[in-house]
């Protein structure tokens, strides 16, 4: 795997199916420039991220029965300079999250264009 590959400004949404899967694509297809593709096992998911190398991820964290933050680290350890955008239940996940690497944690239920204010914010920095 070459982890020194640029990225190319696409965003992969690890997500289990639903409505915030659906919720998600549809908002970021609308609202951003960018390639939108959507996984919702994590094994699956780390194939993508070697072929499509996007800018972002977002990474729900109910995605598997493994420890969230476990994921995070392996991704960022693999991957450092893909952006990791985890989407967290709670306060305490969300600390946790973020001491595992992501880029950004926020709590779910953020409303839609603050969602993207956060996404185009973490894209720019």
């Amino acid at each position: 795997m070459d982890t020194k590959t640029q990225s190319n400004n696409g965003v992969l949404i690890i997500n289990p199916p639903g409505e915030l899967q659906i919720g998600l694509q549809a908002l970021l297809t609308t609202h951003l420039d960018l390639d939108v593709l959507v996984v919702c096992e994590i094994e699956s998911a780390f194939k993508i991220i070697a072929t499509f190398n996007p800018s972002l991820i977002i990474l729900d964290q109910n995605i598997s029965k493994k420890d969230p933050a476990s994921i995070i680290s392996k991704m960022k350890t693999t991957w450092p300079a893909i952006l990791c955008l985890a989407l967290a239940n709670d306060d305490e996940s969300q600390h946790l999250l973020a001491q595992a690497g992501a880029d950004r944690v926020l709590i779910k239920g953020l409303q839609g264009s603050l969602l993207i204010k956060e996404i185009k914010d973490l894209l720019d920095s």
